[in-house]
Formats: C-alpha cells, structure tokens, sequence
C-alpha cells in the first residue's frame, strides 16, 4: 500500500522561502527593505517633511531645544494573499512531469513516485508564489499614486500614505503632453523636481510611465529641440538585462533624472490584461527615500504565530480524495516618505 503524508508546513514554508521571485522593477527598484512581524497589524510610519536648519550657538552657552522628528504613526492590517491548490490523487501517483520518464506505481520502493511529487509540489508552490509576488509588485504600483483603494467580494482594502497635494500635480489645456507644439515635459520635470525637494529634502533621479506616453513626450517641440541641442543619442541608452527581463526599458537620462518605460502587465479577476502603471500618468521617484515592503504575521492553529514573508502548509482531503497545498503571504508596501515622489497626470 503506497501512503501519502503531508511534508508539513516547517518544510514546506522553508522551501518556498528560498524560491526566487518573478522579476519585479517598481518593488526592486524601491523596496530595498524588507520587515517581517510576528502580529497581525504592521505599524506604518510616515515622516512628515520640512528641512531643518540649526540656530547658532555661541560657545559655553547651552545647547538650543529642537523638536522631534515629525511622523504620523498608523496600525495597518496587511491584505492577505492565501492561494491554495488541490492535487488529486491521479495528479499525485500518476502524473509524470514533462520531459520525465514514465514510472509504474511501487516500482523502485516507490522513490519515483516521491521525487515526482515533490517536483510537483515545487512547481505548484512557485506558481503560488509568483502569484503571490506579482500581487506584491501590483500593490507596489498602487502605491506610486498616494493613495488608493481596492474593492473585493469579501471587502475593501484602503490607504492613504499622505502625500502633499502639491506632489500631485494635474496638467490641464496646453499643457497637456498630448499638445506638442505647447507643452513643456522638460520644465514640468524640472519643476516637479524643486516640489519634492523642498518638500522631503530628497531629489528625484528616477521617472517611470509607459511606453505610449514615452512617445507623447518625445514627440513634444521642446522635448526635440533639448535633445538637439544636447546632441542626445537615444540609440546609445542601454538597458541591464536584468530591469529588461522585469518589463521595463531606460529609454534616457534627462536632467539628472533616468527615464523608464515600464510595460508591465497583470490578468484582472474578469481576465482581462490590465496594466501595472497607466498612461498618461509620470512617476517621479527617490530610491533613495525610506520605502519598505512590510510582512504582517501568519496565524495558523497547526503552526502557531508565524513571522515569515512566505507561509505554507499541506493537508490532505479524504472525499474527493486529494492533497491541498496553500502558501500565504501578508505584504503591505509602504512609503514612509511620500513627499519624496511625485504622481503627475500629464495626459488627459
């Protein structure tokens, strides 16, 4: 008799942790911190700008009073990620992994059976987990908007990071990109610049949107004749293969500020491929400023309380008979200094 027994969620939890995931620029690119909790809520820090200058002191006299570090500090309950996928028992003792050979049942002590069941295994958790991590990159670029809000069937799930008004800029008439022989991108970008500075101490040097308003700054008279006059050569901008195989392109570098085009896509709930950044819209970003992508705890009765980015288990199902295999993850991308970027909408 040929038994199957779950590996158990210590295993299994250590392996999906070790799993690298898909290529992800907006996440890569900002969230170079990364906080696990052990609680259900994460708590979310947000400094709130301004940029000191120090009264001047003359010797022997006492030191001056300065204030605290302005933050605004919220407990915020991470939306939950929790795929789960049921292997049958055909999927378990009989189906064999492309380019596998075939195997009979018990044959050899029953090893080829466990090492195809464990490649299965490895590749549903991947699927799972690249899921998982493409959810993450979504939230990531919900997040370049300030704020946002997502409505499911078992409810909403909503924040405000607090950005200024002013790091939000609307264009609007002749301004607009979509009018080339009038707008100004060039001093758009320069301006939105000077906001963010003055308004967190940190200078931009990262600009995203899509490839279509790519094309509508380019085509704009300003645009071409700074190019010109800078003797600019597009064709020489070359891009890291490891940002390409994540969907984005270096397209220039324009005042200091390196231009991205970033084509990244998702499949919505109604199946249709959704864009990750909208046209029309520019991010100007600080990967220098505090950006972290924090992981609230996992409760599991079998488990207890667990402080990981990636959780899984396995159980088995007696009618029908069958193995579930879940992983789960509760990730929040936060931006603790939201005055650092800047949203823009450029085309109406």
């Amino acid at each position: 008799m040929i038994t199957i027994n779950p590996l158990g969620f210590a295993a299994l939890t250590e392996a999906v942790n070790q799993m690298i995931p898909v290529p992800s620029f907006i996440k890569n690119l900002l969230f170079k911190r990364e906080d696990t909790f052990s609680t259900k809520e994460v708590m979310v820090d947000v400094v709130v700008g301004g940029q000191k200058i120090l009264p001047l002191v003359n010797r022997g006299n006492p030191g001056k009073l300065m204030s605290n570090t302005t933050q605004k500090s919220n407990l915020v309950q991470p939306p939950q990620l929790k795929p789960k996928k049921l292997l049958t028992a055909d999927d378990l003792y009989y189906t064999r992994g492309a380019g596998a050979p075939i195997f009979v049942v018990g044959g050899g002590a029953g090893d080829p059976v466990l090492n195809a069941r464990k490649e299965r295994y490895a590749v549903e958790q991947k699927d799972m987990l690249d899921a998982i991590n493409r959810t993450i990159e979504f939230l990531c670029c919900k997040g370049l908007t300030g704020s946002y809000s997502i409505s499911q069937d078992d409810g909403t799930f909503t924040i405000d990071f607090g950005m200024p008004a002013g790091n939000k800029p609307t264009l609007s008439g002749n301004a607009l990109w979509s009018a080339p022989t009038t707008c100004t991108p060039i001093k758009n970008l320069r301006a939105w610049k000077i906001v963010a500075q003055k308004a967190s101490g940190k200078i931009p040097t990262v600009v995203v949107m899509t490839p279509d308003t790519w094309e509508q700054f380019l085509a704009a008279d300003e645009v071409v004749k700074y190019f010109d006059k800078l003797k600019i050569d597009l064709g020489q901008i070359k891009t890291e293969p490891s940002i390409l195989s994540t969907g984005a392109e270096k397209k220039a570098t324009v005042e200091n500020l390196d231009i991205y085009t970033y084509a990244g896509v998702y499949t919505d709930a109604n199946g249709a491929q959704q864009q990750l950044i909208a046209d029309g819209y520019v991010s100007m970003l600080s990967p220098n400023a505090d950006h972290r992508l924090l992981y609230g705890g996992i409760d599991d009765l079998e488990a207890g309380t667990v402080k990981a980015k990636y959780f899984s288990k396995d159980w088995i199902e007696k009618d029908p008979s069958g193995l579930w295999l879940l992983v789960q993850s509760n990730p929040l991308p936060t931006f603790c200094e939201p005055a650092a970027n800047v949203y823009a909408k450029v085309i109406a």
